[in-house]
């Protein structure tokens, strides 16, 4: 289901449901819950933390970014990618380009194109990006 809207309904709706459907397409594979535990691992020569779960859909890197002026470059990755700020302010920099960045932002990083990350002049600068390696 991870890539496609549609919807199979079980239930606690008055929309149609199709349980049977639904049913085929459960699967019923017991396993540990360290089967599903997201291990952590450094992204780049840098801070930046890759979390990689085990499906092909998407990993997501943090960036934590401490000091004012403390730099983070990543590599190109070979998929587009999204990023959300949810603490502090810095810039994003890429082929030239620089884009001021604060909490709340959202920003697209296409394929193919290393980037990096400034730290603002508050400090505490914390990014998720969210990417697929196509």
């Amino acid at each position: 289901m991870a890539n496609s809207d549609n919807v199979i309904r079980a239930g606690l709706t008055p929309k149609l449901r199709d349980i049977p459907n639904l049913v085929s397409g459960l699967t019923y594979n017991a396993s540990l819950p360290t089967k599903h535990v997201v291990n952590s691992k450094r992204f780049s020569d840098g801070v930046s933390i890759l979390y990689d779960p085990p499906i092909p859909e998407f990993s997501v890197v943090q960036v934590v970014l401490d000091d004012r002026g403390e730099k983070e470059t990543h590599r190109p990755i070979k998929g587009p990618s999204l990023t959300i700020v949810t603490k502090g302010a810095g810039v994003v920099s890429w082929a030239g380009e620089r884009l001021e960045v604060r909490k709340g932002d959202v920003f697209f990083v296409g394929a193919d194109i290393g980037v990096g990350f400034e730290c603002g002049q508050d400090g505490k600068l914390t990014m998720y990006r969210a990417f697929v390696e196509a």
